[in-house]
């Protein structure tokens, strides 16, 4: 299993390459930020394969509705070309609740727009010429002029219902999990791996990623605090408190935000969460704990790339993602 780390904080560009080189000299495989609010995630991906020599550099991922897909193309195959094939691309339909307001995209089909838009990458990166016009996206007499065309991205879709986990197995290099219990991660594999045998492709050659939450603090209770915290931000959003409910844990849904609504702190949270619930989606330790049972549970599950996405405890977000790399830096030396 392949150990990468994700981060989303608000962080300087200089920072962020001084994270990038202490994760590369760490041993790990990747790094990986979203789109939401803040730096631009192509530009941040730029700015880590500058600082760097042989890190994978990952977005998880762009909402497909925020750029064209001519525009994507050009954007990816410049990342891939300038950080020598190391850039990966997470594509997700995201949220209406998030689309709308802030870009003026409308969330249309999504499984067919995801579609879509991997067959609209597909063509413009092996240098053909788009002629597309779909039920959602089009792209129409548009060609990539670069000269020499660099490798084609590996792109990863995020997914968490049936449907959209097949297509990640029939049409993209890899599948994006997030919030996934180890149990949710075996059965989206083998959704996921099938899908590639049903469409004539080798499952080995689609990876299965997934973000796991991690929080490290010296103060345990502080851990699991930021975890819990974290857990209720998304059970908040529908599409996630179904995802919860799906694994089993729609009752700590509801406790998550019985708590919220009574007015509870962090710590009050990860009380109506319970330790079960906790280690079902992340890891919250001290830097003394052994993360090797941790990592084991997603390794046996079938996860081959598991990228820890940073839980920030504490006030300074820099200290808490080289808290994060420290813990598990022990796992990737025993590789």
């Amino acid at each position: 299993m392949r150990l990468g780390i994700g981060v989303s904080e608000d962080l300087t560009i200089a920072i962020q390459q001084r994270i990038a080189e202490h994760v590369e000299a760490a041993g790990f495989t990747s790094l990986w930020t979203n789109e939401a609010r803040g730096r631009d995630a192509l530009l941040l991906c730029q700015a880590w394969a500058a600082a760097t020599t042989d890190l994978q550099v990952g977005i998880g991922v762009v909402p497909i509705w925020t750029r064209s897909p001519a525009q994507l193309a050009m954007a990816s195959a410049t990342l891939a070309e300038a950080s020598g094939g190391r850039f990966l691309l997470g594509l997700g339909v995201s949220h209406p609740a998030t689309m709308a307001p802030g870009h003026g995209a409308e969330v249309v089909k999504p499984l067919t727009a995801s579609r879509e838009i991997l067959t609209i990458l597909d063509r413009l990166e092996a240098g053909e010429r788009a002629d597309f016009v779909g039920e959602v996206l089009r792209c129409e007499k548009f060609r990539l002029t670069i000269s020499p065309l660099p490798p084609a991205t590996r792109r990863y879709l995020a997914a968490m219902g049936p449907k959209m986990l097949a297509l990640a197995g029939s049409d993209a290099r890899g599948v994006l999990l997030n919030w996934s219990s180890p149990g949710e991660v075996e059965r989206a594999a083998g959704i996921v791996r099938q899908a590639a045998v049903d469409a004539d492709r080798d499952p080995a050659d689609v990876e299965v990623a997934g973000y796991v939450r991690v929080a490290v603090a010296d103060d345990l209770g502080a851990a699991k605090a930021a975890l819990a915290a974290q857990i209720g931000q998304y059970a908040a959003l529908p599409a996630y408190a179904s995802h919860f409910a799906r694994q089993g844990f729609g009752d700590a849904v509801e406790r998550v935000k019985a708590a919220h609504k009574s007015g509870a702190d962090a710590a009050g949270l990860a009380e109506a969460l319970g330790d079960e619930v906790l280690d079902a989606f992340g890891w919250a330790a001290t830097g003394a704990d052994d993360p090797e049972p941790f990592l084991a549970r997603y390794r046996d599950a079938g996860l081959d790339h598991l990228v820890a996405r940073v839980v920030v405890s504490g006030e300074h977000a820099e200290d808490s993602v080289h808290a994060v790399v420290r813990a598990l830096d022990t796992a990737t030396a025993a590789r």
